[in-house]
């Protein structure tokens, strides 16, 4: 069973689903690892920050300092001083899920402001694929997703977090525990949505609205049922910085991915059954070329993993790809096992079906982690 963290006046001060302080060691507790969240953005927040307590602010301070511990340099006065103006300038729905998060678990708004402002600040390396899959009988072929996310602090992730709130999509993430955005997610209607950071070429034009990628993405889940509709809040939303952006509309199976820079975006459509992704531009002719093609590079784990679905998708076969692709993703030359940057989750998934695969403890993921079936929840 997952934990109902649903929120109201008469009930909200007596909650007691606190986790003990030091539960991240618990890995192999995925049902603790699930929250399902039902009500306004403050309230989300709000029942979620009363049930992490004092733990959130220990999660955040480890977050801050495994990106500190990265070597590279961080103006701690510029994030400071611009996370909570940054914060204040979201639209409301962001911005109340965290004034709830802050109250819920007693914590200051500017310090959670640091925390989700420290991301603006970075950049990972992800690898993932969309690939075409037959079935027996009668039915449409099915659409399959493999999904690695390589960023720093690996033991904070493995988290699943459903929210429902009045008036939007229901939706799924995927990320860190507590966090108000993601960047792997899916909806109630099927549309499954995750990114990998790319470098962009443009800035945002300043008569226009424009979000970070991982805003962007949740705006997206709980608001978009189609491509076309993700599409036009592509055009009508910039984003802070590049977005390489995977999209599967799991009632109808059609996938694309896009590349998002700043102000516009490429579409690419799949040719021969399969699209493969990681950290560079393919299709966009302003956007800078990758910078290295040595192993485990954007260009290396791209033509690994593209070489390893083609190969996948010519047996044929129509049983479910999901071990094959858990092997993709934990390929060595696909995967990110040293230095301070890992695979710190996986995603295995058909949208069309509902069937969602993850990982949590154990790293690099891919192939260190627990892999855990996620019952759909609609």
């Amino acid at each position: 069973m997952t934990k109902k963290l649903t929120y109201s006046p008469l009930t909200s001060r007596t909650l007691t689903l606190r986790k003990p302080l030091g539960s991240h060691k618990q890995s192999n507790d995925y049902k603790g690892r699930i929250y399902t969240l039902k009500g306004t953005p403050f309230e989300i927040g709000y029942a979620m920050g009363q049930s992490l307590g004092a733990r959130l602010e220990v999660n955040i301070e480890r977050y801050v300092q495994a990106r500190v511990s990265l070597g590279d340099t961080l103006n701690v006065a510029a994030w400071r001083s611009g996370a909570l103006p940054w914060l204040r300038a979201l639209p409301a729905r962001f911005l109340e899920e965290f004034e709830g998060l802050a109250q819920g678990a007693k914590l200051p708004l500017p310090r959670l402001a640091e925390w989700a402002y420290l991301e603006v600040l970075l950049a990972g390396g992800c690898s993932g694929a969309i690939i075409t899959w037959p079935t027996s009988g009668q039915t449409a072929p099915h659409a399959w997703v493999a999904r690695n996310n390589d960023i720093f602090a690996p033991g904070m992730w493995g988290y699943v977090t459903i929210r429902e709130i009045p008036g939007r999509i229901p939706s799924i993430s995927f990320g860190l525990e507590g966090d108000v955005f993601t960047p792997t997610g899916i909806n109630q209607d099927k549309l499954w949505l995750h990114y990998n950071y790319l470098p962009a070429w443009d800035t945002p034009l300043t008569d226009r609205p424009h979000l970070p990628a991982y805003a962007f993405m949740v705006e997206a889940l709980e608001t978009c049922r189609t491509l076309q509709e993700l599409e036009a809040l592509l055009r009508r939303i910039q984003r802070d910085d590049g977005m390489l952006l995977f999209a599967v509309e799991g009632k109808t199976n059609a996938y694309a991915l896009y590349e998002c820079g700043c102000t516009d975006f490429y579409k690419r459509e799949p040719t021969q059954g399969w699209l493969v992704g990681t950290n560079h531009y393919c299709i966009h002719p302003q956007a800078p070329p990758p910078r290295s093609a040595g192993p485990r590079s954007t260009v290396s784990r791209y033509k690994q993993m593209g070489s390893l679905i083609e190969a996948r998708v010519s047996q044929g076969g129509d049983a479910p790809p999901v071990k094959a692709l858990i092997q993709i993703l934990a390929d060595p030359a696909i995967e990110a096992r040293e230095g301070d940057i890992v695979t710190t989750y996986a995603n295995v998934a058909c949208p069309s079906t509902g069937e969602l695969w993850y990982t949590f403890g154990g790293y690099p993921a891919a192939s260190c982690g627990n892999w855990q079936k996620l019952a759909w929840p609609w």
